[in-house]
């Protein structure tokens, strides 16, 4: 397999977008967001989280790339599920911040669960050896 695509990676962009996007919510938070420590605490929280998984999105798609047919859709499969829970998970603490809405902290731990099953999906095609 020679892992070049004619297709677009949107998998890649995803990923490029939400740290993008964790960049910036993070500048924020350093330079314009008004709360208690406490808060300004969840807030980083939620921009670590967002970073890492984008990353670990991109880790997804090169793993992917070297992987055949069932094995690449599950670690791609793993690479979304890191982008969407870390979405999930950092924009309820996000908005639960900013708005102070406590039933959509509730989407925190249903983030959580998402970027666990997606780590799970990576651990599964770095164990294949195809």
């Amino acid at each position: 397999m020679s892992g070049h695509s004619s297709s677009p990676n949107y998998l890649v962009a995803a990923a490029a977008l939400s740290a993008l996007i964790g960049i910036a919510i993070g500048g924020y938070g350093a330079h314009g967001l008004n709360a208690n420590e406490s808060l300004t605490g969840m807030w980083e929280t939620g921009v670590t989280y967002q970073i890492w998984h984008a990353l670990g999105a991109f880790a997804a798609s090169w793993l992917a790339s070297t992987r055949e047919a069932l094995t690449r859709k599950i670690v791609t499969a793993g690479g979304w599920c890191l982008v969407l829970g870390s979405l999930s998970f950092s924009g309820s603490l996000y908005s639960f911040i900013i708005d102070g809405i406590l039933p959509v902290l509730m989407l925190a731990p249903i983030g959580g669960t998402v970027m666990i099953l997606g780590w799970g999906g990576i651990v599964f095609g770095a164990l294949r050896l195809r």
